[in-house]
């Protein structure tokens, strides 16, 4: 019985210490930090929707400019602008894939805060980093933690969080380069997505414009439904203005890999993770009021 309590009081004091070696962060800053990254990919993915639609919305646009002109479209010059969205299309979904494994392993390491099975959460985060890499590989991996039995008692509960805090540093030391490289790569495929994002919807603009109100209010007969044609200028004189906000708020996006690799170096407060939470909000907000 004696050996078992000093066992007992020296697991607790090595956790204790490795608790103290792992640095000041507490497993609600790791949690925060998980959360900020979920809500991060979910708004890049978001984007990346926009431009999709952009895409498409625009080769339908010059298909009918190009058909109401000289030379009218055939099956095979459908085929080609439609090839060429199938391209772009394909090229936003690998991003889309990659995006979704990094939300995979933000959301583990946000279980793995709030988590009393460490084990298994760290598990899953190295399937989740193996995948990583694999543009496309699905993830087939159960998340959930075991929930913490009434009957543990407040000591065991204190050396589980310590345990999970240990577990949460030694997580990011290991892996925290490779998913620093993961969002280098997303950062700059999302500027480049965001440059032709702004460039093509300035495009779709006009042949909007041309097609929706200046053919319609020089035409011969009069436009039918007046309210509905002032509407519809409305919106399409609004889309550059649109497009420029939009533009803005995406950009504030391109601040998280910074907010990581300042977490891993221990510079970075909460305060700014959670002003990135707002930037973050405020871009899906704007995506959602132009559905």
């Amino acid at each position: 019985m004696k050996q078992a309590k000093l066992n007992t009081h020296g697991i607790i004091i090595s956790t204790v210490i490795v608790a103290l070696i792992s640095g000041c962060r507490s497993n609600d800053d790791y949690s925060k930090l998980g959360m900020a990254g979920s809500k991060y990919i979910d708004a890049v993915n978001l984007l990346l929707e926009e431009a999709a639609d952009t895409r498409i919305n625009l080769s339908s646009e010059q298909i009918l400019a190009n058909d109401r002109g000289t030379i009218s479209i055939n099956a095979t010059a459908y085929t080609k602008f439609s090839d060429l969205d199938r391209e772009r299309l394909k090229s936003i979904n690998r991003i889309i894939a990659h995006n979704l494994l990094l939300k995979r392993y933000f959301s583990l390491l946000q279980e793995l805060a709030n988590s009393d099975a460490p084990q298994k959460a760290e598990a899953e985060i190295e399937q989740v980093s193996k995948n990583l890499t694999q543009l496309g590989t699905a993830i087939n991996v159960n998340g959930t933690s075991t929930a913490a039995s009434s009957t543990l008692g407040a000591g065991v509960n204190f050396i589980v969080k310590l345990q999970v805090r240990s577990a949460l540093k030694q997580e990011l030391e290991k892996r925290g380069k490779l998913i620093s490289n993961e969002l280098k790569i997303q950062e700059e495929a999302l500027q480049e997505v965001s440059k032709i994002l702004l460039r093509e919807k300035g495009r779709l603009a006009q042949l909007q414009e041309n097609r929706l109100v200046i053919r319609s209010i020089t035409a011969t007969t009069p436009i039918g439904n007046e309210d509905g044609w002032i509407s519809i200028r409305q919106k399409v004189l609004t889309t550059n203005v649109m497009s420029e906000k939009f533009d803005t708020a995406s950009s504030a996006l391109n601040n998280f890999r910074s907010i990581f690799e300042s977490f891993l170096e221990g510079k970075l407060d909460i305060a700014s993770i959670n002003n990135f939470l707002v930037e973050v909000e405020s871009f899906t907000r704007l995506i959602s009021d132009r559905k």
